[in-house]
Formats: structure tokens, sequence, C-alpha cells
């Protein structure tokens, strides 16, 4: 985001050109009506810590996706990892909006990482050149809890998760170590490299890192990180995107199907308007990041998906 554009009360930005009378008034006066919407408080009462890797960009889709799990599912605790552009007002307004959650500055991560991977100097290598990597390894190093989620900032709840309240619940030794959104109807991006070049190698093929939950101790391994990373050439352990796919696919597919589980279609992966329309949908998984000019732009056409997952009826904030 360009700092000098014209910036709303919540920071939502009008498309690069435009002032802020020219840019679509009434879209903008709903999305600041949403995320002025009160959500319940969360309390960490199941013991899951929910982790987001958050740009400034992407502060206004996080509130989202915060607020609408926190009306879901508020017995969690919100973690959100600083991909390095958030300013002072961006972790002002994420404090506001969303007081318990708890807030890793980029510059406190790595120190604590860089220290706490001191063995695996590859792997030490991948986070530092890729932010994506924060998603996989710090969500796990940093985290205070036994049981992690991964959450994109673009993804939004639409009603509460029994698969992953049940596996909160149960005890460690009968919860599965890994659960994951399905992701089809596409190849899945990067997951099928690890087969052409670790050949006999189990992963797991069709699933998405942007939502997964996994019990710490049972599913991060960084010195089998280590191993894989140095094995693949450099273009692919390197490569910009699709590294963080590719390591949750193998740590899920070391641990052998019984102590892993597809969340199943009501978590699947993907715009509304690419997946069949069920009662029982769990997530809205990129409700707002796809390809337009900005944050903004996205958050002004999803009004209706944005209201069903406040839990706003239709005509409330229009």
């Amino acid at each position: 985001m360009n700092r000098t554009e014209a910036v709303s009360p919540e920071g939502v930005s009008p498309a690069a050109g435009q002032s802020l009378p020219d840019a679509r008034v009434g879209a903008f006066a709903l999305t600041r009506r949403l995320l002025a919407t009160r959500a319940p408080r969360f309390t960490g009462r199941h013991g899951v810590e929910v982790h987001s890797l958050v740009s400034a960009d992407h502060v206004p889709l996080y509130l989202f996706a915060a607020k609408s799990l926190a009306r879901h599912w508020p017995e969690v605790t919100p973690v959100v990892h600083d991909d390095g552009t958030l300013t002072g007002r961006d972790t002002a307004r994420l404090r506001r909006h969303v007081p318990e959650a708890r807030i890793i500055g980029r510059a406190d991560a790595d120190r604590r990482v860089e220290a706490l991977l001191v063995d695996q100097p590859v792997l030490r290598a991948v986070r530092r050149n890729n932010v994506r990597v924060l998603q996989l390894v710090d969500y796990f190093l940093l985290s205070e809890a036994s049981m992690v989620v991964g959450m994109d900032s673009d993804v939004v709840f639409l009603s509460r998760p029994a698969k992953l309240i049940e596996w909160a619940a149960a005890p460690p030794a009968r919860r599965p170590a890994f659960l994951y959104s399905p992701e089809f109807g596409w190849e899945p991006q990067g997951v099928h490299w690890i087969a052409e070049h670790l050949p006999g190698t189990p992963y797991v093929p069709y699933m998405c890192c942007g939502f997964a939950a996994a019990d710490t101790a049972a599913f991060f391994d960084p010195a089998f990180l280590e191993r894989i990373l140095a094995s693949l050439p450099r273009e692919i352990s390197f490569a910009p995107r699709y590294v963080t796919q590719m390591a949750y696919s193998l740590l899920g597919g070391r641990l052998g199907e019984d102590r892993t589980l597809d969340l199943g279609e009501p978590y699947r992966s993907g715009r509304l308007a690419w997946l069949p329309a069920i009662e029982d949908r769990v997530i809205c998984h990129y409700f707002a990041s796809h390809e337009r000019s900005s944050a903004f732009d996205n958050l002004a056409d999803e009004g209706p998906l944005l209201r069903r997952a406040l839990g706003l009826a239709p005509d409330t904030a229009g």
C-alpha cells in the first residue's frame, strides 16, 4: 500500500489513482461498517492457537477473518505474525479489533527462530529468503500451545468448526496429528513436485496449507525438513512460492494415513463461487485475495459473504 494514499479510519485504501470520494463510496461505507461489528471475545479455553501471517495490505482481510473466527470459535487464542510490513498504526488497529491476539513482531521472530534453528542451516536459509515459510516454521516454533491452527488472512468462518472442536477435546493419543483443508478441482501447486524429486517419499497430495491444524509435537520436525530441503534442487527448496505447501504435505505424509485427517467438503479451500452450495460449509478460503488492484477492491465485492460470516441480515449493513 502506498502510505500517501487516502486511507479510511480502518485502514482500507481506495484503488491506486482514486480519491476517497471516487472509490465506490457505498461499498467503502459497507466495509467500514462491517469492520465496526462487535465480535465475541476470545477466551482461549480450548487450548488451541490460531496463527496467521499478516501483511500491512491484508490487515483488513485479517480483521474479517478474526471477527468471523471469534463468532464461531471464540474458545481459541489468535496469534498474528508480522511479515515485516506491519506499521505501528497497523498493530494498533489489530489490538483495537482483536485485543486478545498475541502479535509477534518480525524482528523478535527472526531473533528467536534463528537461535532455535542453529542445527538446521538450510531450513534457516530458506526461511530468511522466503517470507511464506514463516507460515510453517514460526507457527510451530513460536507457539505457546500444543495444538495449532494455521489460517491465512483470506479465510472467513461461516459456521462452527465441529471437527476441530472435537479434535481439540480429544486425548492426545486419540486425536489426528494433522488435519487439513482439501484442495481439489485443480492441481494444488507445488505439491506434485515432490514426487518427481523424492520418489517413494509419502506426502498428502490434495491439501491446502492455508487452513490446517496440527499437534505441534507430533507434526513439526525441523530435522526432517532440513534433510528434505537439503536433498531438493535449490530451484525448488528456495522457490518463492509453494515451499510451505510442500513442507506441510511432507510432514503430513510422514505421519501416515491413520494420523492425518482430510477435513472434508465443508472445509474445502476455494472461493465460494467455485464450490458446491452446501448448508454446513465451515470456511471460505481466498474470500478476497483474488487478483485485483487492491484489498479494498476485493472487499468491495464481498458484502453478502461478509455479512453472512459476521451474522448480519442481508439488509442490515447495506
